[in-house]
């Protein structure tokens, strides 16, 4: 078991969980329990682990993720169907307040797969294809920037931007890193045959 012998920089922080997220302070980690199950939040100092949507019946999100003022982004359908309409069709984004008790709201805005989202801007980055938005042609996806707007109760989805555009399966697009002070866009390019390609894409003249 290569858990037994770990390099000494290396530790076990739980037995359980996906997708991990360090916040912008690096002082906790949000992760998915499993796929299509809770989002939950691990303090790096105490070590003490919180359940983020165990008050949201049958629960059924794919990502949660940090935002730059301490709230969280999840993914997700509102139930579940059946894993590709799940996690295809009906995939979508959520805004969820960092205060005890508080319940996911919908962004309403489908998205495929994952997103970006920075770690000192309410910004995010995220797919649109075909199985999203049936107005698009058939294999083609589009990237797409969002800034997150928090002045009202209702968080919404604020400043659309299109960043990059393929026009067919040679190229299935998902956005993956913010870097470089948020200037800079790392995305996978999906191509035929199982194969990829990381790309990145400059922000300044979008």
């Amino acid at each position: 078991n290569p858990l037994d012998n770990l390099p000494a920089n290396i530790e076990v922080l739980t037995y359980f969980g996906e997708r991990a997220d360090f916040s912008p302070d690096n002082k906790r980690i949000a992760f998915m329990a499993k796929s299509f199950g809770d989002a939950m939040v691990i303090d790096l100092e105490t070590r003490a682990i919180r359940c983020l949507t165990c008050n949201v019946p049958g629960a059924v999100f794919l990502r949660v993720m940090h935002l730059a003022n301490g709230d969280y982004i999840l993914i997700g359908p509102d139930h579940f169907e059946n894993i590709s309409l799940s996690r295809d069709r009906d995939n979508e984004l959520w805004y969820l307040s960092k205060e005890r008790g508080s319940k996911p709201i919908k962004l309403n805005h489908k998205l495929n797969e994952g997103a970006a989202v920075s770690k000192n801007e309410m910004t995010i980055a995220f797919t649109l294809t075909h199985g999203q938005e049936p107005s698009l042609k058939e294999g083609s996806s589009q990237l797409i920037l969002f800034d997150i707007d928090v002045t009202n109760p209702v968080p919404k989805l604020v400043n659309k931007r299109i960043i990059h555009e393929s026009k067919d399966r040679s190229c299935v697009l998902e956005a993956q890193d913010f870097y470089n002070n948020n200037t800079q866009l790392t995305f996978t390019c999906y191509e035929p045959e199982g194969k990829a390609s990381t790309m990145s894409i400059d922000l300044k003249s979008k």
